[in-house]
């Protein structure tokens, strides 16, 4: 049973390996400035890394995700500013060969629509469709067989800006700071209220009470489309103890820069709040 067991893990193992290795080379998201009654062409480039052909399912998608880590995905077109109807992709299902490359081309084509403004965006779904799983050789008929189906699915995000146009604005929500097992971390969540994403650098400069700059940070450049959050993270854990007056600003490298002001407390060194 022992040896059955493991042959069928093995079995169970070479096949996940066989079919995750479909992948998307020409990036998850395509971007594209539009005026109102345009039209344009793209496509998806899906790589089948594997040796065996591989069916490969299209669908779409509304997409959308908050500060706390949480996604959506909802009916395409739900969403105040989807664009999947202006989207078709060319195919429903396509067939990658083993170690090839397929293309998959889609239209867009932008309502002629004078109040369109901003950004607008989904996804489409590209999802590995998965084989029927492999019998172990002389495995008795009545005997209990215990089976794991993996679903890999790309979403390729498709957006959309209107030209230039649509308000950059952007609303400080809460903060936090993260300290313990000697690590500090401080968190600032931020919502877009505007009209079309940014994507800006994140930076939080804490200052000691003298006025002097005690350290610059640096976070990770996030996308935050309209009517969603993020949640930005900063690694403070060379601070010393002390309060510190803290500046984030976010550059979206344009005309618009944002900032909020705080006022940091640092614990003395064995005395942790909000544990990590």
């Amino acid at each position: 049973m022992i040896k059955k067991s493991i042959f069928g893990l093995v079995l169970l193992l070479a096949s996940l390996s066989a079919w995750a290795q479909v992948g998307i080379t020409n990036g998850l998201t395509q971007e594209k400035n539009c005026r109102p009654g345009e039209s344009f062409q793209s496509f998806i480039s899906i790589r089948n890394y594997g040796r065996a052909p591989q069916d490969v399912r299209i669908s779409q998608m509304d997409y959308a995700f908050t500060c706390d880590g949480k996604s959506r995905y909802d009916p395409p077109g739900q969403a105040a500013r989807s664009n999947a109807g202006w989207i078709t992709p060319r195919q429903r299902q396509v067939t990658v060969p083993g170690s090839s490359q397929v293309d998959l081309p889609y239209a867009a084509r932008v309502p002629n629509d004078p109040s369109l403004v901003g950004t607008y965006w989904s996804v489409i779904m590209v999802e590995a469709v998965p084989q029927a799983p492999a019998s172990a050789p002389g495995a008795a008929k009545k005997e209990l067989s215990l089976g794991i189906t993996q679903i890999l699915r790309y979403a390729v995000q498709i957006v959309t800006h209107i030209g230039d146009s649509g308000s950059r604005s952007i609303k400080f929500l809460q903060t936090e700071l993260l300290q313990g097992k000697g690590q500090k971390v401080f968190h600032a969540d931020v919502e877009n209220i505007g009209e079309r994403w940014v994507r800006p650098y994140a930076s939080l400069e804490l200052y000691d009470q003298k006025g002097g700059l005690a350290g610059k940070f640096e976070g990770e450049r996030l996308r935050i489309f309209p009517g969603t959050s993020v949640r930005f993270v900063f690694d403070v854990s060379r601070i010393a103890e002390g309060r510190y007056k803290a500046l984030v600003v976010l550059d979206n490298k344009d005309s618009h820069v944002f900032g909020a002001q705080y006022t940091l407390d640092f614990t003395p060194a064995g005395k942790d709040t909000n544990d990590l």
